[in-house]
């Protein structure tokens, strides 16, 4: 007997938590993070204290990669003007990217300088943790390497991955946060993970963690 065909997902005229919690219900790769956060988010609504809002995720960033297996790790924070970072100095490694989405001039990636960055090995691609199109620059940190089914939307977690990266470009001013998770004994720069933190324009929160594979 024929398999039904599977109808065609949307990935772009419904709301981004919409498909976010679409793909919670048909993706098992995917987890949801957003319960590590509702605590800071309900203090956050209350009070609308950024700068507490952003020491709580640092916190938390900063415990859950010590407790991962990094605990001598020297965490330290920077901006490259566009986005800001949490490093760490021991691993030269990034554990975490936040910043808000900006409109970026057409036609403005340097796709030639992107082309030259060394290789990132097979079937893996320099991903952009902050991609050009939602005001992340090139290279740097800010450069991380991601499997490529991820980051060229080659696959049904890639093309979430994508639509959120979307949804940033096409809406400046949201605030958002990528986090890279690294397994116990994982002392390299390819994260086994990521979570992509996001606010939508009506205020809901969602965080998905995608496996980097």
């Amino acid at each position: 007997m024929p398999v039904p065909a599977q109808p065609k997902r949307d990935w772009s005229s419904v709301p981004i938590e919409a498909i976010i919690d679409r793909e919670f219900g048909l993706s098992p790769e995917l987890k949801s993070g957003a319960s590590a956060y509702a605590d800071m988010l309900g203090e956050w609504r209350q009070s609308g204290d950024d700068v507490q809002f952003l020491e709580r995720l640092l916190d938390h960033a900063g415990a859950c990669y010590r407790n991962s297996g990094q605990p001598q790790a020297h965490l330290y924070t920077f901006s490259d003007g566009a986005v800001n970072y949490l490093y760490d100095m021991v691993l030269d490694r990034v554990v975490l990217v936040w910043g808000v989405s900006r409109t970026v001039a057409p036609n403005s990636r340097d796709d030639a300088y992107h082309a030259g960055y060394p290789s990132a090995g097979k079937d893996t691609d320099k991903g952009h943790a902050w991609s050009h199109a939602q005001g992340g620059r090139e290279g740097g940190p800010n450069y991380f390497r991601q499997a490529r089914r991820l980051n060229q939307g080659r696959s049904v977690n890639g093309k979430l991955w994508r639509a959120i990266e979307s949804y940033l470009a096409a809406n400046a001013g949201l605030s958002a946060f990528i986090r890279l998770i690294y397994a116990t004994q994982n002392q390299g720069d390819r994260p086994d993970e990521v979570e992509y933190g996001i606010v939508s324009s009506t205020g809901q929160f969602r965080a998905v963690i995608f496996p980097n594979s």
